[in-house]
């Protein structure tokens, strides 16, 4: 994974990358290669796991999604057409562990919730089968493979055995990225489950007033609660509610840098040239359209064309992107989830852009540069 790592900061530091070729990268065609080596990424699960879910929606009616507690209802009752049940069942066993804010362990999972799934699915209802995920992950495929093909041809003997070793590292690591966290996710999962059962004990004995107030408690505290009957655990979950409701709401967002003296470092006024704000593209492309700003990905909804602006994504994300004309983050990275995922899915993302959630009012009509890095206001 180190080499991969190694790669990936290649490809996203410019005097390296012309190291990488031999070729001066301000050439837009060598620049267009190198970004389609940069994407194509086979087996990587969060990109499969948008593209499953996709699949799962074209299975339903639009009208499905019309009242999504009756949907629910009836996918719980098994009371749905068998090809849409079994393909149902399988995304579950294979994604019921995923879902928004999945590293928090109060978070849902899809598989704790039909209607969370539902929800999600009911952002892609009206995307046409032309722009189905699935078709842009192959088709970015194929451009990374001849794009290793037409760079080896324009190469000296040296750069070949270099971009050999590199297009190797591709091949074998770069769809692995999020494997490691899935692995984690599914762990973290079954200790939600178990955390639940013993809180749904409880609330059930009058010692939490809501089954969900056990995320409240620490480990040794969930397991004298366990062992001794007599001890009452509700003040100290109301204490520390109270307390993380008011952090929630007073701390908004983090410094972009905080050295090691704990001093906030800001950088120097953004500036991409007339008007722009400069961050730094890391996936390539140029669209255009509203903002919508969003705290989390139940906020609202995403139409066709939107331009998402969010502080940074997780995989519960992954269902947005396919709506969205582009991706604004302020907090994100080459290697970050929705980096990774926008460029699979054909969508120019810039990060960086400090004050992202409010110097952005829902409605304006920007264009994203992913290319150059810069954030251009149209109206």
């Amino acid at each position: 994974m180190l080499k991969l790592v190694d790669f990936h900061r290649c490809l996203s530091q410019n005097h390296q990358r012309q190291r990488l070729i031999g070729h001066d990268r301000t050439d837009p065609d060598t620049q267009r290669l190198l970004d389609q080596m940069n994407r194509g990424f086979e087996e990587e699960i969060v990109v499969h796991m948008g593209i499953r879910m996709f699949a799962l929606a074209r299975l339903c009616q639009p009208s499905d999604f019309e009242d999504l507690d009756a949907f629910a209802q009836r996918i719980e009752a098994r009371d749905v057409p068998e090809t849409f049940l079994r393909a149902w069942d399988d995304f579950l066993v294979r994604f019921g562990c995923r879902g928004p804010l999945e590293m928090e362990l109060r978070s849902p999972r899809y598989g704790d919730s039909s209607k969370l799934l539902l929800r999600q699915m009911s952002f892609m209802a009206g995307i046409p089968a032309a722009e189905d995920p699935a078709h842009t992950h192959s088709r970015n495929i194929a451009q990374r493979k001849r794009a290793y093909v037409e760079l080896r041809r324009r190469s000296n003997w040296l750069r070949r055995v270099q971009l050999r070793m590199a297009h190797g590292w591709i091949e074998t690591y770069a769809g692995e990225r999020d494997t490691p966290k899935h692995s984690i996710v599914v762990v973290v999962g079954l200790l939600r489950r178990k955390v639940l059962a013993l809180g749904k004990t409880l609330h059930a004995s009058g010692r939490l007033d809501a089954q969900e107030d056990v995320f409240h408690l620490t480990l040794a505290e969930l397991e004298r609660a366990e062992t001794d009957p007599s001890f009452d655990p509700r003040p100290i979950a109301h204490e520390r509610e109270h307390a993380f409701r008011r952090i929630e709401t007073q701390v908004t967002e983090f410094p972009l840098l905080i050295d090691s003296r704990g001093r906030i470092q800001r950088p120097s006024p953004e500036n991409g040239g007339r008007g722009a704000l400069q961050g730094l593209g890391i996936s390539p492309g140029v669209a255009s359209g509203p903002i919508k700003v969003l705290r989390n990905p139940y906020e609202k909804d995403i139409q066709p064309g939107d331009v998402i602006v969010a502080y940074t994504t997780d995989p519960g994300w992954t269902p947005l992107f396919i709506n969205a004309a582009a991706i604004i983050l302020q907090i994100g990275g080459m290697m970050q989830h929705g980096g990774v995922v926008a460029r699979e899915y054909g969508k120019p993302c810039v990060v960086g852009i400090e004050h992202a959630l409010t110097r952005f009012p829902d409605g304006q009509i920007v264009e994203v540069n992913g290319n150059t890095g810069t954030i251009r206001e149209l109206k």
